[in-house]
């Protein structure tokens, strides 16, 4: 088995980040989020689109319209054209596939040019020779094939019949990417039915199962409550990608159905978006999520009352000034916070841009998920209403949909 020879890291990930179909694919409306495709042809196609984080992706289609293959992430939309052409090249070649067991017994394909290096990957099959035959049907598609180039839109499920005769459903996000994909029904019916079902489910995390693949690959389902999986995302290159990916399905299903976030929606998202985020002061800090139930859903955020319910999280902490209860306080104000922590484009070295786009996620994922967010600092210097110390907590916390208290935490080193 050839070592996995690339990460696609942040830049995979935020390419999926965008909570909203695009336009390019043939179907006619038959509800306001549902299409439905016919299609049958033999042809393939490259879908192309710019991600959320300004980076260029293709996916390549069989004529039925189902994704067989999606790529990496490149910096310009021609380095992503000579991505396609390497596919093109690379995939009329047997030797090029290599076929992977994910760790539920399903079966996908990494697509490597002659250095090893992945330059596409498969959606799951449940069988070792459906992979195959899935590597052969790209084989077949790339001697001819297509380049569309996809445009923003609003998000969209889309039904269509397979070359077999069953019928399958996808979501599209606003950028144009298939961020999810259904196993093959009898009827168009069927297919539609489980659209609902999806609607249903997947705008809550107690619907997801991320699992592994193989070389640290990882991949989720949308599971209904008898167990049987009713939808796939594709493979991504880390679990810590695959939760953002399954994330970011949650948002657009929500934003489509209007669906209100639990408690425990609202940990994952924050959760998912605080993973890899740093607060950079003379130690660098990650955030933690924090929360704490609220007796009544209208209590005013207040410092006092952050003391109070915050007070387990920042004592038991070895790095923090404590006890909470005898720091001296001074607030913030959110919308300045954002202004300062999310101004990217000033960020001329490559870490801290990354980290910029990190800290911009995460205070988006509190602002869609909290109302009235507040900041507090809390240390072991400074007098009434200012704030320093050696080891400064910094508690951003707002009112989640279900009236409880929740946010992040982190530590600013000042001496």
């Amino acid at each position: 088995m050839r070592p996995f020879a690339r990460t696609l890291g942040l830049a995979l990930v935020l390419a999926t980040l965008v909570p909203a179909f695009g336009a390019g694919c043939a179907g006619d409306d038959s509800g306001a989020d549902v299409s439905v495709s016919n299609s049958t042809s033999q042809a393939g196609r490259f879908e192309l689109f710019e991600g959320h984080d300004g980076q260029f992706y293709f996916s390549l289609l069989a004529g039925n319209g189902e994704k067989v293959l999606r790529s990496e992430g490149y910096t310009t939309k021609a380095a992503a054209k000579k991505g396609i052409q390497s596919v093109v090249e690379n995939g009329k070649k047997a030797e090029r596939y290599d076929i992977l067991e994910a760790e539920n017994g399903e079966f996908y394909f990494n697509l490597e040019a002659g250095n090893y290096q992945v330059i596409g990957t498969s959606e799951l099959y449940t069988t070792k020779s459906s992979a195959e035959r899935g590597a052969k049907t790209v084989r077949s598609l790339v001697e001819t094939v297509s380049v569309d180039e996809l445009l923003s839109g609003d998000p969209k499920f889309e039904v269509f019949e397979g070359q077999n005769g069953d019928h399958y459903f996808r979501l599209r996000a606003k950028n144009g990417q298939i961020v999810l994909q259904s196993e093959g029904y009898a009827s168009r019916g069927g297919a539609e039915a489980a659209v609902e079902t999806v609607r249903e489910l997947a705008g809550h995390v107690e619907s997801y199962e991320v699992l592994a693949g193989q070389n640290e690959q990882h991949f989720f389902h949308i599971v209904a409550g008898n167990g049987e999986i009713v939808a796939n995302g594709e493979m991504y290159s880390s679990k810590y990608a695959a939760e953002r990916g399954a994330e970011n399905v949650r948002r657009i299903v929500r934003e489509m159905t209007e669906t209100v976030a639990t408690d425990a929606d609202v940990e994952a998202a924050i959760t998912v978006a605080a993973e890899g985020a740093l607060y950079v002061s003379e130690s660098d800090y990650g955030f933690t999520y924090v929360h704490a139930p609220l007796a009544d859903a209208t209590t005013p955020i207040t410092e006092e009352l952050v003391r109070e319910l915050m007070a387990s999280y920042v004592d038991a902490d070895p790095d923090a000034d404590k006890p909470l209860a005898g720091l001296y306080a001074m607030t913030g104000d959110w919308s300045e916070w954002r202004t300062t922590a999310d101004s990217c484009a000033a960020e001329e070295d490559e870490w801290y841009q990354e980290i910029c786009v990190e800290q911009a996620e995460l205070d988006a994922a509190l602002e869609e998920n909290l109302s009235d967010i507040q900041v507090f600092y809390f240390g072991s210097y400074g007098g009434p209403g200012y704030v320093d110390g050696v080891a400064v907590s910094i508690i951003i916390v707002g009112r989640t949909p279900e009236g409880n208290l929740a946010g992040v935490r982190t530590i600013a080193i000042w001496t």
